[in-house]
């Protein structure tokens, strides 16, 4: 969970510094630019004036802003579906689902925060097994390790969330009380230097605030430090009273049946919903796969999926997401979430395999927590046997516009045999809510980067499988031959150790290699 912390809080910080063109770095050319990104303009410089197919794209992910003109004319739009009327006019099971549909809401509205499902598997067994003597069953051993990880994780998490509230609530006392022996309204550097005292108290906030100040370029009112912590505080509340807490249950909302696996049709059509910690998620990756002018693709329809809430989401949405993507006409499926447990992961391989069998293309997220997918699975993890992984599924780690030791972003989940290839990552500029943009950062960003590369080959090679449209990106990514840090620690490695390809996705290769592929599958 550290991990995770560090990076939105420097997503957090970062965000607020970016919105021009220039900062479009994933879209630059090593060679030409000397910034490993996805070299874009060489790509549709070498594809010119061809004509391309319209592709859609499903982005199952946390809510929307349709409205966005990243989004103007790019929504897809169900033509069997009459909008409004509470009735499934096309018959395939979701009533006005116009432009997609959310498996996280009911009649009654919709989740926006969830549990982790640690815990909520420490909330299903805990019940069963609190009191109950010691087995040697595999369930019991099961509740063992979970109870076990559970209680650490919620200890860490409970003591790092009290610690920072403490922080953030002394900030508004610390800066009056500098204030006054500084005798000025706004603190400064300069203000803050005059301050002479022996009072450990006034010595400790003098630090602490001559830190803050300084970052926010020597001057800062009260309200501008207190913004600086907003994203930190909403990260801790969620955490605190959310996600580790087992008496949180907002499921009745969907109002489906949990034991019933197979069942569909639950959910609302307001994919619209963007409240909460992480509202805006789904807007950003949507924008980086084809949003006007800040896209990787440019013909493309989004169908939008709700599924994942602010916390970990639910197995049984998650398969039915991804069916009811591909059962609509998507070609290609963005998921940029992702957990460590998985109870029902079975449901999942179905849908999977599901999709491998239609042709659609799966992009996933590999994680944030700077560690080894192939020693600490990360959830779905694209299999669709215990042993056998999908021929469509491509996970994705996250790569810095740095072309030295911090090329692979330091929160960046890696694994030579699951993680496929790597793709920009860091400080990605893309659309958010009330019609702006800002830069986030996290695998979360990678995936789509590698979805609109695969919808550009698929709306300009139409005749493409999905098959083809994986081998193509992983033959063609932009070798690495560089020693880096290792995401999660200081160690060095190789980074072609970090994936399978050991290398970078990039758009211009992809394209040649798949106008050659084409040309000789109609030779």
């Amino acid at each position: 969970m550290k991990k995770l912390l560090f990076t939105f809080l420097a997503i957090s910080i970062y965000s607020a510094s970016a919105q021009s063109d220039e900062k479009l770095w994933h879209h630059s050319d090593l060679e030409q630019d000397g910034i490993p990104g996805v070299s874009l303009e060489q790509a549709y410089d070498y594809l010119g004036d061809r004509p391309s197919k319209k592709v859609i794209v499903a982005i199952i992910d946390s809510g929307y802003e349709l409205d966005h003109e990243a989004f103007i004319n790019k929504l897809w739009v169900n033509e069997g579906e009459i909008a409004g009327n509470g009735k499934d006019d096309d018959g395939n099971g979701y009533a006005d689902d116009i432009n997609g549909w959310n498996f996280i809401g009911g009649p009654e509205g919709n989740i926006t925060n969830e549990t982790l499902e640690l815990t909520r598997e420490y909330r299903k067994l805990k019940a069963k097994y609190e009191n109950a003597k010691p087995s040697k069953s595999a369930e019991y051993k099961y509740w063992k390790e979970i109870e076990e990880a559970f209680l650490k994780e919620s200890g860490e998490m409970q003591a790092s969330a009290e610690g920072f509230f403490a922080n953030y609530n002394s900030i508004p006392y610390n800066y009056q009380l500098l204030a006054g022996y500084a005798q000025v309204d706004t603190l400064t550097l300069e203000a803050l230097n005059t301050i002479n005292s022996s009072d450990s108290t006034v010595l400790q906030a003098d630090a602490y605030l001559t830190n803050i100040v300084n970052y926010l370029g020597g001057s800062a009112t009260i309200g501008q430090i207190m913004e600086l912590f907003e994203g930190g505080y909403s990260y801790y509340d969620y955490q605190y009273n959310y996600a580790y807490n087992p008496d949180f249950d907002p499921r009745p909302v969907v109002g489906d049946d949990l034991t019933d696996l197979s069942q569909k049709g639950y959910g609302n059509a307001r994919i619209d919903d963007v409240d909460g910690y992480g509202g805006s998620h789904g807007t950003h990756v949507a924008g980086i796969v084809g949003g006007e002018n800040y896209g990787i693709t440019s013909n493309v329809e989004f169908m939008f999926i709700r599924a994942v809430p602010s916390g970990d989401e639910r197995d049984k949405d998650v398969a039915n997401a991804i069916m009811y993507a591909v059962d609509n006409g998507a070609k290609v499926v963005n998921m940029s979430f992702g957990k460590g447990y998985s109870p029902e992961q079975d449901i999942v391989r179905k849908a999977v395999k599901y999709a491998e069998s239609k042709g659609v293309v799966l992009v996933h997220a590999a994680g944030n927590d700077g560690s080894n997918n192939d020693e600490v699975p990360s959830y779905p993890d694209g299999s669709i046997t215990s042993k056998k992984r999908s021929k469509v599924w491509i996970e994705v780690g996250a790569s810095s516009s740095n072309y030295d030791e911090n090329l692979p972003a330091s929160f960046s989940n890696y694994g030579k045999s699951n993680v496929d290839l790597f793709a920009p990552g860091v400080a990605i500029l893309s659309s958010v809510p009330e019609n702006t943009y800002k830069a986030n950062s996290g695998t979360s960003m990678a995936a789509p980067v590698v979805a609109g590369v695969s919808a550009l080959l698929l709306s300009y090679f139409p005749d493409l499988s999905a098959t083809d449209v994986k081998d193509i990106l992983l033959k063609s990514v932009s070798q690495v031959d560089l020693q880096v840090n290792r995401p999660g620690s200081k160690d060095k490695v190789q980074f072609s150790e970090l994936s399978k390809t050991g290398g970078i996705v990039n758009a211009y290769k992809a394209v040649k290699l798949a106008d050659q592929r084409v040309k000789i599958q109609k030779n």
